[in-house]
């Protein structure tokens, strides 16, 4: 299994000291839902084999970015991605990270 965390960073109203950062083990997840997030993950990922960083849409200012790390047994995977990233895949994750995150901390499968 993994520990997911993240948080955000940027935006219009960003200061650095009150980032709150979320996290979450994946086991705490239906199997479909962990499968889809992870799977998202990697998918994202091997769009961007070059970088890690974000696809921005020209002209996009104060965005705010979402800094991803999955922990697992073989080390730390990390992604940032952009909320208007222009990689559908990339907004989907970022979608369902939110919902994961959510259904973690309330306590219970939805």
């Amino acid at each position: 299994m993994a520990r997911v965390r993240y948080h955000v960073e940027g935006g219009i109203a960003y200061f650095p000291g009150l980032v709150a950062e979320r996290s979450f083990e994946t086991e705490a997840l239906p199997p479909a839902r962990r499968e889809e997030l992870l799977g998202l993950f990697d998918t994202v990922c091997t769009h961007r084999l070059s970088s890690a960083d974000p696809t921005i849409p020209e002209g996009a200012a104060d965005q705010q970015t979402y800094v991803i790390e999955i922990q697992e047994d073989s080390g730390v995977r990390r992604l940032v991605v952009g909320e208007f990233d222009e990689d559908p895949v990339a907004r989907e994750l970022l979608e369902r990270l939110r919902d994961c995150a959510d259904q973690c901390e309330a306590g219970g499968e939805q």
